[in-house]
């Protein structure tokens, strides 16, 4: 067998490059990092969303030489701002006179972009919306200038997370001080702005726990009932656990969640925190965020059942938590793939500074081998601090991590994008280049082909390390293949896939 794949590749000279699971794509800005100074000073990126158009927008804030505004900063897919954003591709909006920060974005169907935060106008914070029309603009028919701010604790709010509802509605969650204690707050907000006086009476609701106990809110999901779940964290004493807390769609509490809508989870020692939280197709609820352990801080990964009980399928007890770099690792934002894997995102320490962090699990919580060798990835973007903060997955599969990056004494918004499936580029005897994309890998039940480009009178073949050859077929024309693999042992197997110009082999593995 295997001279039979060197005679393949010398009889049909080509120039492979391998681009696996993790590793940066390098049709990104030439490295697959990307890092945009915008104001005087520190700029950072919070949270990342992709357009259906490809092209991607970064939420944070920026520091204007007096006090942080909101940022947005849009890219096209290729990782160059978007000059017909704001003729720049960046923008920064102030709101209150303090502070004003930026820490999640969504975008609504018809392409507008709605950001939440928090601003400071006095003497303490309140939740921050803002709304851009898709040029960057404000939408001044998002309450007349395209922001609103909302008062909801005596002592001042942080809005962290916002999901659009399928009707318009936009929900947001975030922290309140109730004075004496924070408290879990949710706000839902009518498509113009106003408070939605259908949900909880006035739009508002918090929840707070019992005395020397404080609830932090940090992220939400919309599950498909239209429940709301908040994911955060509970502070008792110095003990630090996740907390996770189910509305009904009318904001009241849901006692069918643990038989009063609130769960807690202790992982580690004395600290954990959740920061995000994302819903499977099947109703199982995932939140990560870090745990402390003898030593340091690890990423953790907690999956529930949809009663809110723990999962023990999810790695025999629902609970996993994984050392990342060689110090504090923390994460902060998690997505699920259409093939069911988990990415969960955020930093690594890696001895004397931070880097972007990243681990992929399996549906069943053990780590992704296939994910750069061991499930794992680090990567340095400054000269010294890296710390990423959100994910999203492109169509294509790509992923695509935001946060800040420090070069010398400011920190910029920083990107960085990963592949996700085993590319390979083929340099053709008339020195076209074409990219051909064999998907998932590990498979299941159905491995796709895809060409950049389509191909002529394309040979496909399955063959085994034995050099069985288990599938063939032919096809006159084509851009896509799929093939079902069902039939297949587990195990690994080579797809040998030749056209009129050039032919490679292609490993992938069967699970």
């Amino acid at each position: 067998m295997t001279a039979l794949i060197l005679n393949a590749f010398f009889a049909f000279p080509l120039t492979s490059s391998a681009q696996a699971p993790g590793s940066l794509d390098l049709s990104f800005d030439t490295d697959g990092k990307v890092t945009t100074s915008i104001g005087t000073s520190n700029d950072e990126g919070r949270s990342v969303a992709i357009q259906s158009d490809g092209k991607i927008v970064v939420a944070g804030q920026s520091y204007n030489g007096t006090n942080y505004d909101f940022a947005v900063v849009r890219y096209n897919a290729n990782g160059s701002l978007d000059n017909t954003f704001d003729t720049d591709g960046k923008v920064t909006t102030a709101i209150g006179t303090g502070n004003d920060a930026g820490r999640s974005v969504a975008i609504q169907s018809d392409g507008k972009i709605v950001v939440v935060g928090s601003s400071v106008n006095g003497s303490y914070a309140n939740y921050a919306v803002v709304r851009y029309n898709t040029n960057g603009s404000l939408d001044n028919t998002f309450d007349t200038d395209g922001k609103v701010i909302t008062a909801v604790g005596a002592y001042g709010d942080e809005g962290y997370g916002i999901v659009i509802q399928n009707d318009g509605k936009i929900v947001v969650a975030g922290t309140s001080s109730t004075g004496g204690a924070e408290a879990f707050s949710l706000i839902r907000y009518n498509a113009n702005g106003s408070l939605d006086n259908t949900f909880d009476t006035d739009g508002k609701v918090t929840t707070p726990t019992g005395f020397n106990s404080n609830l932090y809110g940090r992220a939400l999901a919309i599950q498909s009932d239209g429940k709301i779940l908040v994911a955060g964290f509970m502070q008792d004493l110095s003990i630090f656990d996740f907390a996770l807390i189910r509305y009904n769609t009318n904001g009241s509490l849901d006692i069918t969640f643990d038989t009063d809508g609130i769960v807690t989870t202790d992982i580690g020692n004395f600290w954990e925190e959740g920061h995000s939280i994302a819903i499977q197709t099947d109703g199982k609820i995932l939140v990560a965020g870090e745990s402390e352990n003898a030593f340091n801080y690890e990423f953790a990964l907690v999956r529930y059942n949809t009663n809110g009980s723990l999962d023990n399928s999810f790695d025999t007890d629902g609970i996993v938590t994984t050392s990342v770099g060689s110090g504090d690792d923390e994460a902060y934002d998690l997505a699920i793939q259409s093939d069911g894997k988990i990415l969960v995102v955020g930093g690594s320490s890696n001895g004397s500074n931070y880097d972007f962090g990243l681990a992929r699990y399996n549906i069943n919580g053990s780590l992704d081998n296939t994910f750069d060798t061991d499930g794992k990835v680090t990567t340095s973007i400054g000269t010294a601090f890296d710390h990423a903060y959100s994910v999203a997955i492109q169509s294509d599969g790509k992923i695509v991590v935001v946060g800040q990056s420090q070069n010398g004494a400011n920190f910029n918004i920083a990107l960085a994008r990963y592949n996700n499936t085993s590319t390979i580029g083929i340099n053709e005897t008339d020195n076209q280049s074409t990219e051909i994309k064999v998907y998932p890998n590990p498979t299941y039940n159905n491995l796709t082909i895809e060409l950049g480009q389509p191909a002529k009178n394309f040979n496909v073949k399955i063959i085994s390390l034995t050099g069985q050859i288990l599938f063939e077929n032919f096809y006159q024309s084509s851009s896509k293949i799929n093939i079902d693999t069902k039939q297949l042992a587990s195990g690994i197997y080579m797809a040998y896939l030749k056209d009129d110009e050039s032919s490679t082999y292609i490993k992938f593995i069967k699970e």
